[in-house]
């Protein structure tokens, strides 16, 4: 059986990844009144792991139907890219493409992720600049940290960027986009819960330790709070 975890955190500012202005060091602070004639941006990202069971491997990639639930990850994100840039990729008779930092591109998600690597980073969208998507490049030393500002700028411009994160037993992906999509992925994968496949949408803001992050292990009859099941049945309103 897997059990498909979603981290989710939505309306976030990053610049804390920077390892500067971290939101916890202000918190004691007084909001400037430049703070609100110019807010901080926000972007929402989602981290896509899970654990197969009985032999407890973990990893997103490690998941019995880790094809499965990348086609369907691949199909919303190419309809949202499609509907993100409509007119721009009309006008220059072009289509969405994921690339590579290293420049290398491919037609589609579920053959950028069929062999990934950890220190992997894609990037969704529309020919992104060249200087930006190198400046994204990582290895096993370098982390989201270090990649502050060239993702950013993608994101600024509607792109989605996918880090890859090594797990005990395979890859996580780790999403980034200025869209909120917790809808979308809810539907998506609500569909494909069964008796081989538990889904649970996670509050990014209750894991807050590694006992938190692999619950399933220990309490997966009673999850914490926070922690929702998402079963066929369910609906968001």
């Amino acid at each position: 059986m897997d059990i498909l975890k979603i981290i989710f955190e939505h309306n976030i500012t990053l610049e804390h990844l920077s390892g500067h202005n971290d939101p916890r060091r202000k918190k004691d602070q007084k909001p400037s009144l430049e703070s609100f004639l110019h807010p901080q941006k926000t972007y929402n990202r989602y981290y896509f792991t899970g654990t197969r069971f009985p032999d407890q491997h973990f990893g997103f990639t490690a998941l019995g139907n880790y094809s499965g639930l990348l086609t369907k990850m691949d199909h919303l994100l190419h309809d949202l890219l499609s509907e993100t840039y409509a007119a721009q990729l009309q006008h220059v008779n072009k289509t969405t493409v994921w690339r590579h930092c290293d420049g290398s591109h491919y037609p589609n998600l579920s053959e950028a992720l069929s062999k990934p690597e950890s220190s992997d980073v894609w990037v969704g969208g529309p020919d992104p600049d060249p200087y930006i998507l190198k400046k994204l490049a990582r290895n096993d030393q370098t982390g989201i940290r270090e990649r502050f500002e060239p993702l950013t700028q993608l994101l600024d411009q509607d792109y989605i960027v996918l880090f890859a994160e090594k797990a005990h037993h395979g890859i996580d992906f780790h999403l980034f986009c200025r869209n909120n999509l917790y809808e979308p992925i809810f539907r998506t994968y609500r569909d494909m819960t069964g008796p081989d496949l538990r889904y649970f949408s996670i509050n990014g803001k209750r894991v807050k330790s590694e006992r938190h992050f692999y619950f399933e292990t220990w309490t997966l009859h009673n999850p914490p709070h926070g922690f929702q099941e998402v079963t066929s049945s369910a609906r968001l309103r």
